[in-house]
């Protein structure tokens, strides 16, 4: 009998483990990784975000997939103060210099969506060309993408991170909600890099909807990806694919 509950003990003790391996590959690869503070919801959140415009902000809404635009609103050193700009032109952290730094993979990159603060979105990515500096007045979480390597990491290309937004459908299976934005030439694109202990942070919108579900980013990397927390949201259901 004594053999029997040993027997049982051990059983579900691999069953549990064995479970928690295949259930949690989101949070192993996003905010658990993140060596420089066990709660990176509240370190992020400490940040202050210095926004030079203050116009009006609104919930965006969409009734069919669209086109993501995750362009970098800040990348560099971790500071107290961060000041960030809506112009992708001005983010610093370029090379013309092509596949010189490592591709990143889920050890040695995480992405923090943090709920606590709201930005606005940025400037279209050829708007910049033609406009002055403005914010576009659809309100957005702020995403934090933290390299938490000992490399130099390549982390997107033009004005653009290969970031998309998915949802859970009604059955609890994760769609996207977005596609890819894709450069037609790649002719005079530069590369996004990002130091070790360094930050890039972008925009995730907040949409409107009738349909409350949950939301993460995919940030994905020729056959790489790599999840976001996930977080509540509304949406419409013609948003999926």
């Amino acid at each position: 009998m004594r053999q029997l509950a040993i027997l049982y003990l051990l059983t579900n003790f691999s069953l549990i483990n064995f479970g928690q391996i295949n259930i949690n590959p989101v949070i192993e690869n996003s905010a658990s990784k993140n060596d420089s503070t066990s709660n990176p919801m509240s370190y992020y959140s400490k940040l202050k975000l210095i926004d030079r415009f203050d116009n009006a902000l609104q919930k965006d809404t969409a009734t069919r997939i669209v086109k993501a635009q995750f362009s970098p609103i800040f990348i560099g050193d971790k500071k107290t103060e961060i000041t960030i700009t809506y112009n992708a032109s001005k983010v610093g952290n370029r090379t013309g210099k092509w596949v010189n730094y490592k591709i990143p993979d889920s050890n040695s990159m995480i992405i923090f969506i943090d709920t606590t603060q709201s930005v606005g979105s940025p400037m279209g990515v050829w708007e910049y060309l033609n406009k002055a500096d403005y914010r576009k007045d659809k309100i957005a979480y702020p995403v934090f993408i933290e390299n938490i390597s000992i490399d130099t990491l390549e982390i997107g290309f033009g004005d653009i991170l290969p970031i998309i937004m998915e949802a859970k459908d009604e059955n609890g299976i994760w769609k996207p909600i977005q596609k890819k934005f894709i450069y037609g030439c790649g002719k005079g694109l530069t590369e996004f890099f990002l130091a070790p202990k360094q930050i890039a942070i972008t925009t995730m919108k907040q949409f409107e909807g009738t349909f409350k579900t949950k939301l993460r980013l995919v940030y994905s990397y020729t056959t790489l990806k790599i999840y976001s927390n996930e977080i509540n949201g509304y949406i419409n259901k013609e948003q999926f694919e």
